[in-house]
């Protein structure tokens, strides 16, 4: 498979995503602020992002990464307003096995409304498309609502990484989601 970049904006129906662009940094700071406690439970990047100009040296190395194909990161828009939600981003890319991992978050605000799972069925979509034979989604065991996302996408549970991952002070275990693309017509919207 060749390495190339994704849309830099894919559209659905409630939500759209968008590459990353520094007129985010300040908004995406702000968010990451007030929901500071949620996000990381579950987000070890989270205590790392101070201010303003850490979340802009995010931003740029996410617009490098792009350029080089080693990682896409974008920012989930709710359509009804253009407001920014979270992120979702394609990381672990290894190009040569046409393979890749998605990760996700979003604003507790915005939780539980359908958005992360409408942003990881359009990625998915256009990541097949691409020609991506295997999608990737690890979660903590302990987030069961990031877990609903690839069982609702149809993704197989393929194992547990036992004590693979240190959260508050413990070993956590992770669980590994995949989808082929032979199965990607698994629990397929038409609305999508």
């Amino acid at each position: 498979m060749k390495k190339r970049p994704p849309l830099e904006r894919i559209d659905g129906i409630k939500i759209f995503l968008q590459k990353h662009t520094l007129e985010l940094a300040e908004v995406m700071f702000a968010y990451v602020d007030s929901d500071r406690d949620r996000l990381k439970k579950f987000l070890p990047w989270v205590d790392a992002v101070n201010s303003t100009e850490d979340e802009i040296a995010y931003i740029k190395s996410s617009m490098k990464n792009w350029k080089k194909c080693t990682m896409f990161d974008y920012g989930i828009f709710n359509k009804d307003g253009d407001e920014y939600m979270g992120n979702l981003g394609v990381h672990s890319i290894a190009w040569e096995h046409d393979r890749c991992e998605l990760g996700y978050w979003i604003l507790g605000k915005f939780e539980g409304k359908g958005y992360v799972l409408e942003a990881v069925t359009l990625l998915e979509k256009q990541l097949f498309a691409m020609g991506f034979h295997r999608l990737e989604i690890r979660c903590s065991f302990l987030n069961q609502r990031s877990a609903n996302i690839p069982k609702a996408r149809g993704y197989v549970l393929e194992g547990t990484l036992r004590q693979d991952t240190r959260e508050k002070q413990a070993y956590s275990d992770t669980l590994v989601f995949a989808k082929l693309s032979s199965e990607r017509e698994a629990n397929r919207d038409s609305s999508w």
